[in-house]
């Protein structure tokens, strides 16, 4: 598995670091030649940071378009078990009163919430296994 891959599973899963996890996604989308499956799981890291800081509208916008990029790797893309992710992202939509959906709200209002918490769900154990213990490259 390429080391960003990785690396933006390493900040989504283990440091819940959604901002590092778009940066790494980013250096592996642009060279890769911008796959639209690496689009969404950027983006699906981009809508959990702006729903974490109480952007609700633009974590919201930013989820209707990366769930339709991410349908191109249903169900598993390079090891990833998209199907879980969107579901798992949906239900963490379906938490958040509606009324949110079109406005930013206090960080503090989000973290009361207590939303459930999203994995990138990794089909390959070995994978899996060695995130605890992976200490993430420097981007060039």
């Amino acid at each position: 598995m390429d080391y960003r891959l990785l690396s933006y599973l390493y900040y989504f899963n283990v440091a819940k670091d959604y901002f590092e996890c778009h940066e790494y996604g980013e250096h592996l989308w642009l060279e890769r030649g911008r796959p639209v499956v690496l689009k969404g799981l950027i983006q699906a890291a981009v809508t959990l940071y702006h729903l974490q800081r109480g952007n609700v509208r633009g974590g919201y916008a930013m989820w209707q378009r990366a769930r339709g990029y991410l349908d191109e790797g249903r169900p598993v893309y390079e090891g990833i078990d998209v199907e879980s992710l969107i579901a798992d992202i949906d239900a963490v939509y379906a938490a958040v009163p509606r009324q949110w959906y079109r406005r930013r709200v206090s960080p503090d209002a989000v973290a009361e919430l207590y939303l459930p918490t999203v994995y990138v769900r990794i089909v390959d154990d070995s994978v899996q296994s060695r995130l605890s213990t992976y200490t993430p490259p420097a981007l060039p």
